[in-house]
């Protein structure tokens, strides 16, 4: 099984080999993008929910002080693990069940085979572990945040100083790709009408 490309997360309960993994549960397994900060900024919980028990299975849940409070709590996700396992998998929020990406779907549905489906998630791996190799060249190591969010951040910093021009280059060079991921994603991950996706702030709005 492949590895998530963030560092220092967890490794879950090892599958035993005995196990037969579905075509369906191996092209998540061999992802995990839903839940590493490449596609999503956060996940807001539904009313309901139990934000206090999340909170205390080890996700870092934002409970505001509101009338209508809206818990919610950033990615890459607490829960995730190396091997792209959840750790509270069976706990886990009613986005995190009910959230199908695009290939997903497409795989299922018969529109395209497994093997595409597995090459295109290869394919958008890359570009997300090349913008993540860029955030860093520029200085930007805050790995514990969303993609999008830390893109914005690395915006916001060549806005505001100045910069040489090899720096400017490697950011120039970094907004390309990110731009690329976004076509990526937009194309093949989200689906229009997914209602899920508005709460889960894409990495097209974060960046």
């Amino acid at each position: 099984m492949g590895k998530c490309a963030l560092r220092g997360l967890r490794f879950g309960p090892r599958i035993p080999d005995a196990v037969r993994v579905t075509p369906s549960e191996q092209l998540c397994l061999s992802c995990g993008m839903c839940c590493d900060g490449t596609l999503f900024d956060g996940v807001q919980l539904d009313p309901g929910e139990d934000a206090h028990k999340l909170k205390a299975l080890g996700l870092p849940v934002i409970i505001p002080r509101a009338r209508r409070p809206i818990a919610r709590f950033s990615q890459p996700c607490a829960a995730l693990c190396q091997d792209c396992t959840c750790q509270i998998y069976r706990h886990r929020p009613k986005q995190c069940r009910t959230f199908e990406c695009k290939v997903f779907r497409d795989a299922g549905d018969g529109r395209i085979d497994y093997a595409t489906a597995l090459r295109l998630v290869e394919k958008t791996r890359k570009h997300a572990d090349r913008v993540r190799r860029l955030l860093i060249r520029l200085g930007e190591t805050e790995e514990d945040c969303s993609l999008g969010e830390r893109f914005h951040r690395m915006q916001c910093r060549m806005e505001k100083g100045t910069h040489d021009a090899a720096a400017l280059a490697l950011f120039a060079t970094l907004s390309l790709a990110v731009h690329r991921l976004k076509l990526l994603t937009q194309a093949k991950f989200y689906s229009v009408n997914d209602p899920v996706v508005p709460k889960r702030k894409r990495l097209a709005s974060g960046a």
